[in-house]
């Protein structure tokens, strides 16, 4: 079975004596892991959406992240032979055996200006705000292992002078003023959309032609398999998209839009998902969510703002995708730096920004955020962890409390926690109106549930485990309840329980 987590009341039925409590994430102390280096990174260097994957055939970490040579459209520069605006946003590699000694391999990628050897990606034909990028092991091709989902955009900007937008009968017009005012050029800004492509290596791809969704995303995207739906779920701001019924543009602004697929190339009309509410401040916005499946459930990494003021990253989690619950009441599990002399330390407008999903490595769960100011780039690009299962967890002090969880099935003799305890845990197996359940050896699984009822608690757990297997008095287990449906009471004191499983 997953990991049941307390994210949300999902495996809860009664708390008494014990709160939840939520953790922050820790940020990794030898961050950052990277900086600008390149010219094509000249003013920025940032990941944007699900964009750092574990490649478990080649057994290194991959990220895909966002270079930007210059911050303003000209001049123009030249990429892999193509002339680009200048601020182009363009897709890059770097990769890790272990997730925090990133290299950037230049081994003969697109060209940059006169620079032959760099670590560019040929994913996008105009300017992307970066790919959102997915390892499926399930896939039987190896040549479709690695896929990008990416937002893309064709426009040209060939001379100095002021860009201004104009809407128009027509669409949107994008403009260039000369210094008295006067447009020197402009073109019907409406070449975009999301495009896809498949890699085996993640440094060579190929683009599938045209657009599989007509939409405006200049937002990460987060592309995953459900194993449960057999379908791929993609998270983003899947913005300006024409209704199926020709009514008029679909628009979620600053907030989260969900589509499916079966191949990953025919999509589903977006639906909005996640936003604002009227538990937020007025102003509120969700920038981007990257997303990913933890322990069955959908978690999303929140960056919210009330703009120009940046409020940090708050966590949501899903069990289908469509309903979300934010997770501790909207508690920040990653705020602003306060640190003066931190590299990531931020004034009220800049933004630190969760950039990846999660990826489980050993104890630790870990993710890739960036930080910088709103106008100027990035500082960096940095990691911040928990401990595993360590979002949330269940409290109590030294009076002591009790919890009762909600059903589930048992699918093996050993019941394992997930738990720090000063001073103790322990556990007593109940039926499904609360009744203790006989779990010592001698108890048959055809025996009537409530028949052979017990007052034996489990023996007391006490230390800091990520995997705690609980044991009672003559070496009873679970063995005999397997396939029923039970729940458990567990006393708590001087203890956080951060999650609980069978096997």
């Amino acid at each position: 079975m997953d990991r049941c987590l307390f994210l949300d009341d999902g495996h809860i039925a009664r708390l008494n004596g014990v709160r939840r409590e939520p953790h922050a994430a820790e940020r990794y102390p030898g961050n950052p892991l990277l900086t600008k280096q390149y010219p094509w990174e000249g003013a920025r260097l940032q990941l944007y959406g699900s964009s750092v994957v574990y490649n478990a055939e080649l057994e290194r970490f991959q990220m895909f992240y966002m270079a930007q040579p210059l911050q303003g459209h000209w001049p123009n520069v030249t990429v892999g032979g193509k002339r680009k605006i200048g601020h182009v946003t363009l897709p890059a590699y770097a990769e890790s055996t272990d997730g925090l000694d990133w290299q950037r391999p230049l081994d003969g990628g697109l060209t940059y200006e006169d620079v032959v050897e760099t670590n560019l990606l040929d994913l996008e034909d105009g300017t992307s705000f970066e790919p959102g990028i997915l390892y499926d092991a399930h896939d039987p091709d190896p040549d479709r292992r690695l896929k990008a989902l990416v937002w893309d955009q064709h426009f040209d900007l060939p001379a100095p002078g002021e860009l201004r937008y104009e809407r128009a009968n027509d669409g949107t017009r994008k403009m260039i003023l000369d210094d008295g005012g006067k447009v020197v050029y402009e073109q019907i800004y409406d070449d975009w959309g999301m495009r896809v492509a498949f890699s085996r290596d993640g440094r060579h791809w190929q683009k599938r032609p045209g657009w599989v969704l007509p939409c405006y995303s200049d937002t990460g995207q987060s592309p995953l398999y459900d194993p449960r739906l057999g379908r791929y779920v993609a998270f983003g701001r899947f913005n300006h998209a024409r209704l199926p019924d020709g009514a008029g543009d679909f628009y979620v602004g600053r907030g989260v839009a969900r589509m499916e697929s079966e191949d990953f190339e025919q999509w589903s009309f977006p639906e909005h998902v996640l936003g604002a509410d009227d538990q937020d401040p007025e102003g509120f916005q969700i920038n981007s969510m990257p997303a990913d499946i933890y322990e069955g459930l959908y978690l999303g990494l929140l960056e919210t703002d009330v703009r120009p003021k940046r409020l940090g990253m708050q966590l949501a989690v899903s069990r289908d995708g469509r309903d979300w619950t934010r997770v501790a009441d909207r508690f920040v599990f990653l705020g602003q730096q306060e640190d003066p002399d931190a590299w990531d330390q931020a004034a009220p407008t800049d933004w630190v920004r969760p950039a990846t999903g999660l990826h489980t490595v050993g104890d630790e769960v870990r993710f890739y955020y960036n930080a910088g100011p709103l106008t100027d780039g990035c500082y960096g690009i940095g990691m911040a962890r928990w401990r595993r299962d360590g979002f949330v967890s269940l409290t109590a002090g030294s009076d002591g409390g009790e919890v009762v969880t909600r059903s589930f099935l048992v699918d093996g003799p050993a019941l394992h926690l997930n738990l720090d305890a000063a001073g103790e845990v322990r556990v007593k197996i109940c039926d499904l109106q609360g009744h203790p359940l006989d779990v010592t050896p001698q108890a048959s699984m055809y025996r009537e549930l409530a028949s052979a009822p017990s007052t034996d608690w489990s023996a007391p757990i006490n230390g800091d485990h990520v995997d705690a297997v609980v044991g009672w008095p003559g070496g009873a287990d679970l063995r005999g309840l397997r396939g029923r449906l039970i729940t458990l009471r567990l006393q708590l004191r001087d203890a956080r329980l951060y999650s609980f499983w069978t096997t």
